[in-house]
């Protein structure tokens, strides 16, 4: 990657990394439905404009029932689940355990995808995942870092996004249409699913003060890390392919863990950077990353793809 893509690189792990911090800071304001609703309003807009001034159309008809299932587990469940998370645990364990968004993801498509066999080095990579999930989670220390359930729920969380991936890759990806015209259709059809739900679950009324912090915190999180954050991956993608892009999981833990710990002032124990790199490592051996780099010093070229395709794994 040239000096470019690298700072693109950078800034999307460090907007996905510190959306964690802004979700904890909105929840003083917002219940979990009224958060992912105005996240999702808020980005849908910053990609019309996008979708705008690139003149690029909507998918058609056709496709909009398969995109309603993927804005339901790709944005609806998992944003409105890390909410829910992060009002039981901290920033920095729901930021750590979505980097194991991709092994999740693999599991999924092993699953789901006759072309996605599950070869040995998977399926260590896989167990070491899991096992580093646990570490991370620590059922064993209940102190500081907030309940299994809120855990459980960014465990979720994850899943879901997986789920959405898999679903992307098999019944939208196929037909190579603009990952920003997906994306902004997507958006738009979580937006309006979680607006009505917050309409008739839990309404519009505040459980907390509007000030500026939470609003601020809201709008920054809907804007960048949900909006500007997809148009940064769309344009790695296009540049350097998608499994170059998708190493940016590698890098969102470290982000929220440093931003929760330095910003929020939440606990760190041994556990969680430990777990952490156990995650990380058992990703890069699975994505065969580590054997890559131990035959010839640095990974393989990835091949060019047109620019704005839907990406088959990558986008948290």
């Amino acid at each position: 990657m040239n000096l470019a893509n690298w700072g693109r690189f950078g800034l999307l792990a460090a907007l996905w990394g510190c959306s964690f911090a802004f979700i904890k800071m909105s929840l003083e304001a917002f219940a979990p439905l009224q958060l992912a609703s105005g996240r999702l309003v808020v980005g849908a807009l910053v990609v019309a404009a996008m979708l705008a001034l690139k003149r690029l159309p909507l998918p058609g008809r056709p496709l909009w029932g398969h995109i309603a299932v993927a804005s339901v587990f790709g944005n609806v469940i998992p944003f409105t689940l890390f909410a829910i998370g992060e009002q039981h645990t901290t920033a920095t364990i729901a930021g750590v355990i979505q980097g194991a968004t991709p092994l999740i993801t693999m599991g999924v498509a092993a699953l789901a995808l006759s072309e996605e066999k599950p070869t040995r080095r998977k399926v260590i990579g896989l167990v070491g995942g899991f096992v580093g999930l646990i570490v991370v989670v620590g059922p064993w220390n209940t102190d500081g870092f907030g309940s299994i359930g809120g855990q459980l729920a960014c465990v979720g969380a994850a899943a879901s996004y997986a789920v959405s991936f898999v679903y992307i890759r098999r019944f939208i990806g196929p037909h190579k249409l603009p990952a920003l015209s997906v994306t902004a259709a997507q958006l738009g059809m979580a937006s309006v699913i979680t607006v009505v739900l917050t309409t008739f679950v839990t309404g519009w009324s505040l459980h907390g003060d509007l000030t500026a912090k939470p609003l601020l915190a809201l709008l920054v999180l809907g804007a960048a890390s949900t909006g500007i954050a997809f148009a940064l991956l769309n344009r790695l993608i296009a540049d350097a392919g998608p499994t170059t892009a998708s190493g940016v999981n590698y890098l969102v833990p470290v982000f929220s863990v440093v931003v929760g710990v330095l910003a929020l002032g939440e606990p760190l124990s041994w556990n969680v950077p430990v777990g952490g790199v156990l995650v990380i490592a058992a990703l890069a051996l699975a994505e065969g990353r580590i054997s890559s780099l131990s035959r010839s010093g640095k990974p393989k070229p990835t091949s060019p793809v047109a620019p704005d395709r839907v990406p088959e794994k990558s986008r948290p």
